[in-house]
């Protein structure tokens, strides 16, 4: 038997990037997999990608009234991954407070919106995954706020796993892993930040799938 056979795993932040290799890798083990995302058109097109019985709910993990909806949709549950996040990389005199509140809401409220109304229906067995980021122990230029969240995530984990024992909780801080978030990123800016972290914190997508299937599902 897989390793994930029937169980049900919802992912917030599927339709790209990590979210998306932790959606296959989920699939790849046995899983019923939800895929949740803001973009319709991106989300669908992962889901078909996925197949194997796989559907795509499109909530916004900012949007409290969106996540209690996937829930209800989804009814029972045995995992929770969130990698959803919606930041900007700048110098903090550069942020705006329309930045700001994006950031904040995206990495902290979103992830307490999922857990709150996920909780009610999520297996005693089951676990809980957040993504939070290096920048809040190894520190750069133009990450302040997103330090700061990041380092807010892993406190909120670190007490959800006390709190809502039995069910796992744990949260990864990848290193810098190229994924279509940074299209958005000017090519010279995307370029100068990663550039002097590439070879000692880049991760390839197969490395990177390994890493989830070991850290998320066999802690």
């Amino acid at each position: 038997m897989m390793l994930l056979q029937d169980q049900q795993v919802v992912i917030i932040g599927a339709s790209s990037g990590m979210g998306l290799a932790t959606a296959k890798a989920a699939a790849e083990a046995g899983a019923k997999v939800t895929l949740a995302a803001r973009k319709q058109d991106r989300l669908e097109r992962a889901a078909i990608g996925i197949g194997q019985g796989s559907q795509a709910i499109v909530a916004d993990i900012s949007d409290e009234q969106a996540i209690k909806s996937l829930f209800a949709q989804v009814g029972s549950v045995d995992h929770l991954v969130t990698t959803a996040a919606d930041l900007t990389f700048a110098l903090i005199e550069q942020l705006s407070s329309d930045d700001a509140q994006r950031i904040v809401t995206s990495k902290i409220l979103g992830p307490f919106y999922a857990v709150k109304h996920a909780v009610p229906r999520l297996s005693r067995t089951g676990s809980i995954t957040f993504f939070s980021g290096f920048s809040a122990w190894k520190p750069v230029p133009n990450t302040a706020l997103i330090a700061a969240v990041d380092g807010a995530l892993a406190a909120f984990c670190r007490s959800l796993a006390i709190e809502l024992a039995p069910i796992r909780v744990n949260v990864m801080a990848p290193g810098v892993v190229e994924t279509p978030m940074w299209q958005g990123v000017p090519e010279e800016q995307r370029k100068a930040f990663l550039i002097p972290f590439y070879f000692k914190y880049a991760t390839d997508s197969k490395r990177y799938q390994l890493k989830v299937t070991c850290y998320v599902w066999r802690c």
